[in-house]
């Protein structure tokens, strides 16, 4: 397929009609693919390939359904826009979770200047990214309606995007304006899906966010915030895990799969 055919499969598949060059186009966008491509690395701990070729994240993701994590989604997401005349380029960041630590960028995201303003796009962070883009106006809080996020700067200069959170504002990651290339993600997404010690090689995540709605499950627990209440659920069997990842995340997945990440993620973590 070409880029062009893409983009057009993309939207039609997110059912958006039009893609004019403002800021409501890019809230729907990202708004829609959090909501209907779930965030996951289910492929990560099957120890399935991760191509990042647009071809291939078009496949798993838009055709397949299939989801992944941030190094996919951000790039089929930049790809699109590229393709669409907006002004975009990588960003790599540090997901700190308001810590004061060193960590590698491991986390990917777009820039987009539109107007004359700056916004960070991210459609792949999970369960507490945002539904829309963030605009870069330090200290400016922006609220999308079930959740307010703001981007400062701290002690080093590093752009700080945060989420509000146990009523104050938290960070997720750090990030900084530099030139960043397609090469420099590959360490990144090497270290995130093959080492040992990586977060998304040992737990189990999925999640889809809807506004006001958030379904996300974490190796054992399956947490329904809606409301800004969350109800969490214990995953005890086979079955449920299976009803949860093909109904609730819409993943077409062979009940064999599901077994083998009950068995390595849910029964360990419930013990």
């Amino acid at each position: 397929m070409t880029k062009n055919q893409i983009a057009k499969s993309y939207l039609a598949d997110l059912n958006i009609k039009d893609s004019p060059l403002n800021i409501a186009f890019i809230n729907e966008l990202q708004s829609k693919h959090i909501a209907q491509y779930s965030f996951n690395n289910l492929a990560v701990i099957l120890g399935q390939e991760l191509p990042l070729d647009t071809e291939s994240l078009f496949t798993k993701i838009v055709e397949r359904h299939r989801g992944g994590y941030c190094f996919e989604h951000n790039k089929l997401v930049l790809n699109v826009l590229s393709e669409l005349k907006f002004d975009v380029r990588l960003l790599l960041s540090k997901v700190t979770y308001n810590q004061n630590i060193e960590v590698a960028r491991t986390h990917r995201v777009t820039l987009l200047t539109l107007a004359g303003e700056d916004y960070i796009v991210d459609a792949g962070f999970g369960h507490l990214g945002a539904r829309f883009p963030v605009k870069i106006d330090l200290g400016l809080i922006q609220d999308q309606g079930d959740a307010k996020y703001r981007i400062i700067k701290n002690d080093n200069s590093d752009y700080c995007y945060q989420v509000f959170k146990d009523g104050d504002f938290f960070t997720l990651y750090t990030f900084d304006l530099h030139h960043y290339t397609e090469a420099d993600c590959l360490l990144g997404h090497f270290y995130s899906h093959k080492h040992p010690n990586a977060a998304f090689v040992n737990n189990l995540v999925v999640c889809r966010k809807f506004f006001n709605d958030i379904q996300s499950l974490r190796n054992n627990e399956y947490h329904h915030v809606k409301n800004g209440i969350t109800q969490t659920t214990k995953i005890t069997s086979i079955k449920q895990l299976h009803q949860l990842l093909t109904e609730v995340y819409q993943l077409d997945l062979d009940i064999a799969i599901s077994e083998f990440l009950y068995h390595k993620f849910v029964t360990p973590k419930a013990a």
